[in-house]
């Protein structure tokens, strides 16, 4: 049986505690054939709103960021960033002739537990800052029309497999596909994002350099053979385009595809357009997210606004679509320096207005009851959908920091 977002242990209080700063990448999506309104994903439909039933609607979304294709594309490509910044290394000993990607992971130093970020801090990465080394590569590159490789050439075919003796990707030998290279893939700690131990291989991922003269594009597609057949567990698509000028960089990212493990599939479709302006010392967001849950919600977030360079200040819209088999239900949100205002409406009817802060929401009935004390936290849920779709959307751009941004 399917477990509810009423079962979980991830209560309100749990879920806001030790909020942390994250250096995580926002983007976002539009899905082919999706409705040209403005505020919906179709006409109002008259179901009665059930805040219970709308949370159930969107709760896997809280595991798309733990899949376990995406945990380990983004511990290969953190290591493999590091690694080919520094030309690799060969391996220890005997095994010097191959290449070896160390991880430099901590196994006792476990990932960010999920909700423990604040949803404006999940946009700071927007910044771009740890982009700068990236545009600046690129951007010399792309302005003579010359295609960036995302992998060194001794790079190209390979195949590697996990040590866990030194905590590192070591090369098998060919087998990978011509324009990349291809990680086995294993049952994987989830708080570490490391493969588990012991090592249980299930499969394979591929990740192929696909870019041309305008665009850095990166295609991840991993296979699950464990079971004697071959079932495709992820095939998606990220994408980075840059630019400079006077005043700073720009950034056009793209992405989508899907994955799927035990948890359910997530269908994604992202494109957003970030703004550097360093000499007003802010840079503009306009983004899209798209997600088709593994309960088949049809998710729409909407970010819109500004975000001071240095963190200090921000003016954010985030407007969110939720259409499943609770109907229709649209959350219009405006966070200006951790304070919200905005309202939560299904079909064409005002439920509820929103207020507070980011941290310590504030749920006032439209109507003339009041919310029981389930419903204040089936609505506490709805708005950590922003916050879960925040945080799959930044892991799957992982390889835009940590691959592209190095060369």
């Amino acid at each position: 049986m399917r477990q509810t977002w009423l079962d979980s242990t991830r209560t309100r209080a749990v879920r806001r505690m030790n909020r942390s700063l994250a250096s995580t990448l926002v983007a976002g999506g539009v899905l082919v054939g999706c409705s040209d309104e403005p505020n919906g994903l179709g006409p109002p439909v008259d179901v009665a709103f059930d805040a219970e039933n709308v949370a159930n609607s969107i709760f896997s979304l809280r595991f798309a960021p733990d899949n376990a294709v995406v945990v380990q594309v983004h511990t290969i490509a953190v290591a493999l960033g590091l690694s080919v910044s520094a030309n690799a290394v060969p391996a220890p000993g005997a095994d010097a002739a191959r290449l070896s990607i160390p991880v430099r992971r901590d196994r006792v130093e476990p990932r960010p537990e999920r909700g423990a970020q604040d949803r404006v801090e999940l946009m700071r990465f927007v910044r771009t800052s740890p982009l700068e080394g990236l545009v600046a590569n690129r951007v010399r590159n792309l302005a003579v029309g010359r295609a960036v490789p995302i992998f060194p050439i001794n790079f190209l075919g390979k195949e590697f497999v996990f040590d866990a003796g030194i905590d590192a990707y070591v090369e098998l030998g060919d087998g990978g596909p011509q324009n990349g290279v291809r990680f086995e893939l294993y049952v994987v700690d989830l708080q570490s994002g490391l493969p588990a131990l012991p090592l249980a291989p299930v499969g394979f991922v591929d990740l192929t350099d696909v870019s041309d003269a305008t665009s850095s594009r990166l295609q991840v597609r991993a296979f699950d053979t464990s079971g004697g057949g071959t079932i495709e567990l992820a095939d998606y698509l990220i994408d980075g385009a840059f630019a400079s000028n006077a005043n700073g960089v720009t950034v056009s990212l793209l992405g989508n595809g899907f994955v799927q493990d035990q948890n359910g599939r997530f269908d994604f479709d992202f494109d957003e357009l970030l703004e550097s302006d360093d000499v007003a010392g802010i840079t503009a967001v306009s983004s899209v997210h798209r997600v088709v849950s593994a309960e088949g919600t049809d998710v729409r977030l909407q970010v819109a606004g500004d975000i001071a360079n240095d963190g200090s200040q921000s003016d954010l819209t985030f407007t969110m679509d939720i259409d499943g088999a609770a109907g229709l239900t649209l959350l219009d949100l405006r966070v200006v320096n951790g304070q919200q205002d905005g309202e939560i409406r299904h079909g064409s009817h005002l439920e509820a207005t929103v207020g507070g802060t980011v941290r310590n929401p504030f749920f006032a009935s439209a109507g003339t009851f009041d919310f029981t004390v389930g419903e204040l936290a089936a609505l506490d849920e709805i708005l950590f959908g922003i916050d879960d779709t925040l945080l799959f959307v930044s892991e799957v751009y992982v390889p835009l920091a940590d691959l592209f941004g190095v060369g």
